[in-house]
C-alpha cells in the first residue's frame, strides 16, 4: 500500500469517528407545548380517578348522545355554526333500546335517532345507531342520515365512535358525505358527596371525494358511498359531565370545541339538561343544544 492509500485511509476513519461522535450527542429538542396539557389530561384521568360503572341504560344513552353532537358538528363543515335545537333521548329499559328526537324527531321537521347496544362480551359492548328509516329526518330543512357502529370497551373507560352520514346540499340537492370517528375516555370521580362521569376525547371528521374506481374507502359499504375517499376536514376536541341523581338532581352537559381547520377555531357544539332521570333501568333526559361560536380560549 503505498503512502497515497494510507492517506486516503486516514482520512476515511477520521471522517467516521467524527460522524460517529455527532450522532452520540445529539441535541436535546425543545419542550413541547402541548406536553403539560397532556400530563394535566393523564393526571387528571388516572391519577385522581376511576373507571366508571355506567348501567346499560346509560351506556345507550350516552351512546346516542355522542351521535347527536357529532351529527351536529359534521353539518357545520358546509354550513353556519350556528343552530339551537331541543333534544330528547330515552332508554326504555335496560335492556339497551333507546331513541333520540332532535327538533321534535322525524316526520314533523327533525331527525330521530334509535340505538341498540349489543349484548356484553369480554372485549366491549356494541352501539349501532341509525336515523329513522320510516320517516324524513331533516336538520334545518336539510335531509339528513346516519348509520353508525359505536363501541365501548370491556370497562367502559374507552368510548369508540364510527359513523356514516349524509346531508344534503341546499343548493345542487345531492347529499355530501361524511364520516365521523372519535376515541374518548370516561373516568369517575365523587366530588362534594356527588358522583360524577367525566370524558375527554378527539374527534375527526371527513368529507368523502370521488376517486377513481378501486380507490374505495370500504367495499362492503354501498357502490354510491364506497365510490370515493373519505378525507379529514375537521377535528374536534370534546369535555362532558354527567352527575347521577344519587337523591338530588342529575345533570348532563357536553361541550364540543372545533380545533382544526385554524380559521373555524371557537366553533362549539354544547347540550345542556334541564332533566335528567336515572332510575329503574331507564336513562331519560331532555335539555338542548346550542351551535355556536365565540372567541377561542378560553375552551
Amino acid at each position: 500500500m503505498n503512502i497515497h492509500n494510507l492517506t486516503r485511509v486516514a482520512i476515511g476513519v477520521a471522517l467516521a469517528t467524527a460522524s460517529l461522535s455527532v450522532l452520540a450527542t445529539p441535541v436535546a429538542p425543545p419542550a413541547n407545548p402541548a406536553a403539560a396539557g397532556a400530563n394535566a389530561i393523564v393526571t387528571g384521568e388516572f391519577v385522581q380517578s376511576v373507571v366508571p360503572t355506567f348501567n346499560r341504560a346509560e351506556q345507550t344513552g350516552l351512546c346516542l348522545m355522542e351521535s347527536v353532537v357529532s351529527l351536529l358538528a359534521s353539518r357545520t363543515n358546509d354550513f353556519a355554526c350556528t343552530g339551537t335545537y331541543t333534544l330528547d333521548v330515552v332508554t326504555t329499559d335496560n335492556q339497551g333500546e333507546g331513541f333520540a328526537d332532535l327538533a321534535g324527531g322525524s316526520g314533523i321537521g327533525g331527525t330521530t335517532l334509535y340505538a341498540t347496544l349489543g349484548p356484553l362480551k369480554d372485549i366491549g359492548t356494541r352501539c349501532n345507531v341509525t336515523t329513522d328509516t320510516q320517516a324524513q329526518n331533516l336538520i334545518g330543512g336539510l335531509e339528513v342520515t346516519y348509520n353508525a357502529a359505536h363501541a365501548w370497551n370491556r370497562t367502559n373507560e374507552i368510548f369508540n365512535s364510527d359513523a356514516f352520514i349524509s346531508i344534503k346540499d341546499s343548493q345542487t340537492g345531492s347529499p355530501n358525505y361524511y364520516r365521523e370517528v372519535d376515541i374518548k375516555d370516561y373516568f369517575k370521580q365523587v366530588i362534594s358527596g356527588r358522583s360524577w362521569e367525566f370524558d375527554w376525547g378527539l374527534e375527526d371528521i371527513k368529507k368523502r371525494r370521488y376517486e377513481t374506481p378501486g380507490w374505495t374507502e370500504n367495499p362492503n359499504l354501498s357502490s354510491e358511498v364506497a365510490s370515493g375517499f373519505y378525507y379529514p376536514v375537521q377535528k374536534w376536541q370534546e369535555l362532558s359531565w354527567y352527575q347521577h341523581e344519587n337523591g338530588q338532581e342529575g345533570g348532563l352537559y357536553v361541550h364540543k370545541y372545533q380545533m382544526v381547520p385554524r380559521s373555524a377555531r371557537g366553533c362549539r357544539v354544547e347540550y345542556q339538561a334541564y332533566d335528567l332521570f336515572n332510575g329503574s333501568g331507564e336513562f331519560e333526559t331532555h335539555g338542548t343544544v346550542k351551535v355556536y361560536k365565540q372567541a377561542a380560549l378560553p375552551i
